[in-house]
């Protein structure tokens, strides 16, 4: 699709300008990825077979798509993209293909719809549902020019905004010791547990606890033997 590639390509330049790098783009996590093979496999299985299972392997591949991108809905741009992929999988399952409107393909300047041989697409006309959900947004682009369809403009809206919050976020990063590993905080001390059931937990003050800080305070007071008290 010409106009996600040219949305991401915007995307990676505005994120660079704002100080963003690629690797701060690959620190992203992200969770349950096996949904994405999934739908990727699904959507490839309908585009194969072809027939009634191309809209029921695209519908599935963009409930998959979505549950995914709700695992990683932290991540900014991720409801567009499922608000996109529902969008085109409500269309394409409501008629079987997408419609394409054929005043949008003209000024688009793309071959007219009904000559293509592309199963996946079908010429719009008054028995077509939700029309204005189809390729009805002509994108004359000077390479490939296109028509497209409003979830594929929310789509390719939501990588972008994925990619350039990618860019910029910084991670924090923990200090670290003097062999370079990282320094992490340390685990607290559980208390004692009670000695029976329905005791109470000891309050009083560990042995060794006191006996160091009365060692502190004798060391305290031969280092300021002699000395003037401040005033």
């Amino acid at each position: 699709m010409s106009l996600v590639v040219v949305v991401l390509a915007v995307a990676l330049v505005l994120g660079w300008l704002g100080g963003g790098t690629l690797s701060r783009l690959g620190e992203v996590v992200l969770h349950r990825r096996r949904l994405v093979l999934l739908a990727l496999l699904a959507q490839l299985l309908g585009t194969v077979v072809g027939g009634p299972v191309f809209p029921v392997g695209l519908v599935v591949s963009a409930c998959l798509v979505t549950a995914f991108l709700a695992v990683n809905r932290g991540l900014r741009g991720t409801g567009l993209v499922a608000l996109g992929l529902l969008a085109n999988a409500l269309v394409v399952g409501a008629n079987g293909a997408m419609p394409v409107s054929r005043d949008a393909a003209a000024r688009a300047g793309v071959v007219d719809p009904v000559v293509s041989q592309d199963l996946r697409h079908e010429p719009a006309g008054g028995s077509t549902w939700l029309p204005w959900l189809g390729d009805v947004v002509a994108m004359p682009l000077p390479v490939r020019p296109e028509v497209v369809s409003p979830g594929d403009v929310l789509v390719a809206a939501g990588l972008a905004q994925l990619v350039v919050a990618g860019m910029l976020v910084r991670r924090v990063r923990l200090p670290v010791d003097r062999q370079g590993s990282p320094r992490r905080p340390l685990p607290p001390v559980p208390r004692a547990a009670p000695p029976y059931p329905g005791a109470q937990p000891s309050t009083k003050e560990d042995p060794m606890a006191k006996r160091g800080r009365k060692r502190r305070a004798r060391k305290k007071s031969a280092a300021n033997h002699g000395k003037r008290p401040n005033a």
